[in-house]
């Protein structure tokens, strides 16, 4: 995976500016706890070997299956360092690339995660990371992921931005993935995060009037100031794509889409290995 330390420690340390749908809203987590006491039901696994990849306090601290031991994998300390709030549970957080996980082969029950693929830089990242997850899954396991995906014909820039300027957008995280979505090339292109920026500073070059205007937190808008010359590339697969990547090592079970805004491009989906 590309790193740039800088873009994940100033993330980190502006987390609790962070909403939806970049992080998952209550109707997601029941998707993920449903999904978990419907496979633990016809496992009955008495200490289930859990890794959560990222460190996603929303997932870290929801219903787990009972006697679940967890671990985490993130590759940025920072985010580790002021996120994880697994600890107090008992639960680990490891610093390392989900490309290689530090554990064992065919040791892991479950595998969950929260829009880790759009981390990821090209196609080739997706792929790999996918056959390191079907490595170290048993083959009764369960992997759940909620995807980020862009829509199969990519919406102009100037019709969100109009949106935004007309007030026709929720919150500014919506209109963030909108943006970044809009300004998308393939999965091997994806966006990099200071055009993001550099798009949305030549938009609103006043962010504090326009958070005023409409009513949004100033301090979540700017959130997107950590794009700010970051050469880093998200990437947002297809749904198709998504779809395709997975289906090499895993099986679909299931495909949850949820009401919110937006909600259309942040499905949950489960998985059994091949």
């Amino acid at each position: 995976m590309s790193k740039q330390p800088d873009h994940w420690n100033r993330h980190a340390r502006q987390w609790q500016w962070i909403g939806g749908p970049l992080r998952p809203a209550a109707e997601d987590m029941q998707v993920f706890e449903r999904a978990l006491q419907n496979w633990h039901a016809a496992n009955r696994l008495p200490v289930p070997q859990a890794m959560l990849l990222g460190v996603t306090p929303e997932i870290a601290l929801m219903r787990w299956p009972p006697g679940t031991r967890l671990v985490a994998v993130d590759h940025s300390r920072a985010m580790i360092d002021a996120v994880w709030p697994g600890a107090k549970l008992g639960y680990t957080a490891l610093c390392a690339e989900w490309s290689a996980p530090p554990v064992s082969d065919g040791s892991q029950d479950i595998i969950v995660g929260d829009g880790c693929f759009s981390a990821l830089v090209n196609g080739a990242e997706y792929r790999v990371t996918i056959r390191a997850m079907r490595r170290v899954i048993r083959e009764h396991g369960i992997f759940l992921m909620r995807f980020f995906v862009r829509p199969d014909t990519r919406e102009p820039v100037a019709v969100v931005v109009d949106d935004l300027l007309q007030g026709r957008i929720g919150n500014f995280h919506v209109f963030k993935w909108r943006l970044a979505m809009a300004l998308h090339g393939s999965l091997d292109e994806g966006v990099r995060l200071a055009d993001i920026w550099d798009a949305w500073h030549a938009t609103v070059p006043d962010p504090s009037q326009l958070a005023s205007g409409l009513g949004w937190p100033l301090r979540a808008v700017l959130t997107i100031d950590a794009y700010r010359g970051v050469a880093t590339r998200y990437t947002f697969p297809t749904l198709a794509e998504a779809r395709a990547a997975m289906a090499e090592s895993f099986s679909e079970a299931e495909c949850f889409v949820p009401g919110y805004e937006l909600g259309e491009r942040c499905p949950t989906m489960s998985f059994r290995p091949r």
